[in-house]
């Protein structure tokens, strides 16, 4: 029996110090994975963390981008609206003008526009009244200072318009009124209006 409890030591011996190198090289294998996990996350979390840095940054030029965008266009429109003010003023001054200037400018837009001297001038109802008569009477005078026929006369209808003259004969319509030659001088007189606004 001797020889079997010896036999059974040794055997119980080497199994205690298998498992003891097995423990052993586990605990020694869990060290390297936990130092490997340990790395790769201080790793994954820098990485994350220029991520979303770089996100940030990215993030914040576009919003940077985006207002600056905004603040351009409304910048823009108010600009837009201060010359849509600046030509409805330069359209009410022309309406305000001195009597006489007023009908030597009407006069002068009629002469220009009749085509056979014998168009009807079609004014609002105030300038009718007002003005109607002498624009006709200048209007004519010029056409026969150029050698044109001079045979312009007051329209019996008038037509809603802050002001100016509305030159008419039979199909075809000149629109003199303020607002309209206020609008054909726009393009070409906006960029040196803007520059006195804004420069």
């Amino acid at each position: 029996m001797d020889g079997i409890s010896k036999i059974t030591d040794r055997i119980a011996a080497e199994a205690r110090d298998e498992v003891a190198r097995i423990e052993a090289e586990g605990a020694a294998r869990a060290a390297e994975i936990a130092a490997e996990y340990a790395e790769t996350e201080k790793k994954l979390y820098g990485e994350r963390i220029a991520e979303g840095a770089a996100e940030s940054v990215a993030q914040f030029e576009r919003l940077k981008n985006v207002a600056a965008l905004e603040a351009k266009k409304a910048i823009l429109a108010e600009k837009q609206a201060l010359l849509v003010e600046v030509f409805a003023h330069a359209v009410t001054e022309l309406a305000a003008l001195p009597e006489a200037q007023y009908v030597a400018l009407l006069a002068r837009v009629s002469a220009e526009a009749a085509r056979t001297g014998d168009e009807k001038l079609v004014f609002n109802a105030a300038d009718k009244a007002r003005v109607g008569a002498q624009v006709v009477a200048a209007a004519n005078a010029l056409l026969s200072e150029q050698g044109s026929a001079a045979a312009l006369t007051l329209a019996d209808e008038t037509r809603e318009m802050v002001g100016g003259v509305v030159i008419s004969g039979g199909s075809i319509e000149v629109n003199a009124s303020l607002t309209a030659l206020v609008e054909q001088q726009k393009n070409e007189l906006s960029p040196s209006v803007a520059a006195i606004l804004f420069e």
